[in-house]
């Protein structure tokens, strides 16, 4: 197995891959470093599971009648 590890202190929009990895079956795992956000941008965690301006769901209907086993 090879492996690469690089840390980065600003994380560019797109990240280099060595050579010999492209095309091949991987995981990538990205870990933010929360306490040393700049600015006043919200933590990661805080977007998680959130759609902002997301529309209502429309009514799905009824389900179909079944017969009981």
């Amino acid at each position: 197995m090879n492996a690469s590890k690089t840390f980065y202190d600003d994380i560019p929009e797109t990240i280099r891959i060595p050579e010999e990895f492209i095309h091949k079956k991987g995981e990538i795992i990205i870990i933010i470093d929360e306490k040393t956000t700049r600015g006043k941008k919200k933590p990661l965690k805080e977007y998680f599971g959130i759609l902002s301006d997301f529309p209502e769901r429309e009514k799905q209907g009824e389900y179909e009648p079944r017969d009981v086993l």
